[in-house]
């Protein structure tokens, strides 16, 4: 890994990253890999940002890492996104993860990545930033994936008895359900959706006439 490492600084950075920043990242990423080489699978270095691509299963653990330690200190979390890469899924893996730290300290940005196979689940991370909890609330809403020990789960964008993930690449554009007022009944409605559309008569003639 060091040398994987080693190599990628020397050889591939000097086109994307400026000569300030190549010892700063260099620095940073030898420190992470010897005290993350047990959770960390590679590290990206790309338009000055750091990418650290980890194992699922150690989410929870590298992010405790990066707050508490003095040589990150990411005592905020930005962000919690979701990549739908359906075109993974015949290698066995669905979602990318990515989690976007900041460290208001040493004024830097640091990108947690992975992925996830179909049905797995992610842990949660609402004990280290409370702004965790309603991001994790958003995914599971728009993607249906479930974050493990996350004091309340519930959709926060569509309704209770929405079915489906919005967000989803294989989720039909026009949905499963439709919602309307019912004039008769004085109610709101909610039943299968149907699309209805007039008789068309398609001509493959050309009408312009030579």
């Amino acid at each position: 890994m060091f040398y994987l490492c080693n190599y990628i600084f020397n050889k591939r950075l000097k086109f994307n990253v400026s000569l300030f920043s190549i010892k700063i990242y260099k620095n940073l990423s030898i420190f992470l890999i010897l005290n993350l080489r047990k959770y960390i699978n590679f590290i990206l270095i790309k338009d000055n940002q750091l990418h650290i691509f980890i194992n699922k299963d150690f989410i929870f653990e590298t992010c405790f890492f990066l707050k508490n330690s003095l040589y990150t200190f990411c005592n905020q979390l930005l962000d919690i996104t979701i990549v739908d890469r359906i075109e993974f899924l015949k290698d066995g893996y669905r979602w990318e993860f990515i989690y976007v730290f900041l460290s208001t300290y040493y004024n830097l940005r640091l990108f947690v990545r992975g992925y996830l196979k179909y049905y797995q689940f992610l842990p949660s991370i609402v004990t280290l930033f409370n702004s965790s909890n309603w991001l994790e609330r958003e995914i599971w809403d728009m993607f249906g994936i479930y974050f493990k020990n996350h004091p309340d789960l519930r959709r926060i964008l569509t309704d209770y008895a929405f079915l489906g993930s919005p967000l989803r690449k294989d989720f039909p554009l026009t949905g499963y359900l439709e919602v309307r007022y019912d004039d008769e009944m004085k109610i709101i409605v909610v039943e299968p959706l149907e699309l209805s559309q007039e008789l068309r008569e398609f001509r493959l003639e050309n009408p312009w006439k030579w």
